[in-house]
């Protein structure tokens, strides 16, 4: 359909049952006219099969990939991919969801800009981890009007220099972007195998290879999804916390055994340090053959000193550092840098930030958080219906605002209290 193109969102997921069932739900309740929603199921030991097939009852446009076998994340994802019709795609994970509206959203930018890839700053929502507790949803404070043109080069020369491609800028459309399959087949095009995810994570890589194919794309302020966080996320997984936790982990590692790093960071096995995702995407990235990205290449002491640095804060705990260290040692020795990393090895001091308590509502001048249950949220579905709403509201408030809202109030009390007493009218019965 010219009129409306085909927005396509691939869930590659496992064993995410209890959350996969709301992030459909944000999908169902999408009214744009020409959607699908592909599940790619990797093997799951939960009944997620059978919640797809049940909403595939009532949604038509949900599909079906429900994998025999234990393939692993990387590969999901692309056998999810290679489902896709032309048109446009995005992915999310089995805990994340979309807000209400977006497909009209990403069109409206798409035909007012005449561009293939839009990204955004997603709203978050955390589960309550598996002990119990209280669930967040944040929300961008940022103040934009419409959209910006963000020029591809400067994204890449700042991740270039910070190492950290988690930023809002970044492209990538797993949760955050959408963009068109056109530009995917590109990707697809330059690869050895066919395949568009040329490393192990599927999110960063795809924010950094996709802005190398445009000269500019489009970001907006506005939350047209959600990103979802459970205790079985990736993410939290190489934390290490529970048994549960480190086995997710070890499949992970197992899965990507030999899908090594880029040479020049030793061809050593996967690591989650994003200083050295972001190295090994750019790196990656910048080998394709024809890829028209460009950056200023980085200096392996800086990387290995931003690596040092994030440590500082790093949520992993000793048996995982441990890991990561001797990556990065290897990296070192590579490039005759081992005194560097003895020297920094020696004399950093790591902080072990504690679990923070969170309760009730905190406004900062960047993100709004607050608990969810307190409003009747609890999960991503009506996180995501509150999207819209909440961000509008929230990025009105300010400390002039604030002042205008409470003499509101005062004059509201004051005006009910602006009264005067007086006798009912008496009644004459000849005047009837």
């Amino acid at each position: 359909m010219e009129e409306y193109p085909l927005f396509t969102v691939i869930i590659p997921q496992k064993d995410r049952a209890e959350y996969l069932i709301h992030t459909l739900r944000t999908c169902m309740i999408q009214d744009y006219p020409n959607c699908e929603f592909i599940v790619a199921d990797d093997c799951s030991e939960d009944n997620s099969v059978d919640v797809v097939r049940e909403l595939q009852k009532k949604d038509p446009r949900i599909k079906l990939i429900a994998h025999e076998k234990h393939v692993g994340m990387r590969d999901n994802f692309e056998n999810a991919l290679t489902a896709v019709r032309p048109g446009y795609v995005m992915a999310l994970g089995g805990d994340d969801g979309l807000t209400p509206g977006c497909f009209w959203k990403m069109l409206k930018l798409i035909r007012e800009t005449g561009r293939q890839l839009i990204t955004w700053r997603a709203a978050h929502f955390v589960y309550p981890d598996k002990e119990g507790g209280k669930n967040k949803f944040i929300l961008s404070r940022k103040k934009q009007n419409g959209y910006k043109i963000l020029k591809s080069e400067d994204f890449l020369n700042k991740i270039a220099r910070t190492f950290y491609y988690m930023i809002d800028e970044c492209p990538m459309f797993y949760i955050k972007g959408v963009v068109s399959t056109e530009l995917v087949n590109r990707v697809k095009s330059r690869t050895a195998d066919g395949c568009f995810y040329y490393c192990p994570t599927p999110d960063g890589f795809s924010g950094v290879v996709l802005c190398g194919e445009v000269e500019d794309y489009v970001y907006t302020q506005e939350p047209l999804s959600i990103t979802g966080m459970t205790f079985k996320s990736q993410g939290h997984s190489y934390k290490r916390t529970d048994a549960e936790s480190k086995k997710a982990a070890q499949e992970f590692f197992n899965d990507n055994i030999r899908r090594t790093m880029h040479k020049e960071l030793a061809s050593q096995q996967y690591s989650p340090l994003i200083t050295l995702m972001t190295a090994d995407y750019l790196l990656t990235a910048r080998d394709l053959p024809g890829w028209p990205g460009k950056f200023k290449m980085f200096k392996f002491d800086d990387l290995i000193k931003a690596t040092f640095q994030m440590l500082v804060k790093n949520p992993f705990d000793n048996e995982v550092l441990v890991r990561e260290l001797k990556i990065l040692r290897e990296i070192a020795r590579q490039h005759d840098m081992l005194d560097l990393f003895n020297d920094l090895l020696k004399n950093t001091k790591r902080k072990v930030v504690r679990t923070d308590v969170f309760d009730g509502l905190v406004i900062t001048p960047k993100s709004v958080m607050y608990e969810g249950a307190s409003l009747g949220i609890e999960n991503i579905f009506d996180a995501a219906i509150a999207t819209p709403f909440a961000f509008h509201q929230y990025q009105r408030i300010s400390f002039k605002g604030a002042i205008h809202v409470l003499k509101r109030m005062l004059r509201t009390l004051k005006n009910g209290f602006n009264y005067k007493v007086e006798y009912l009218p008496s009644i004459n019965d000849d005047e009837e």
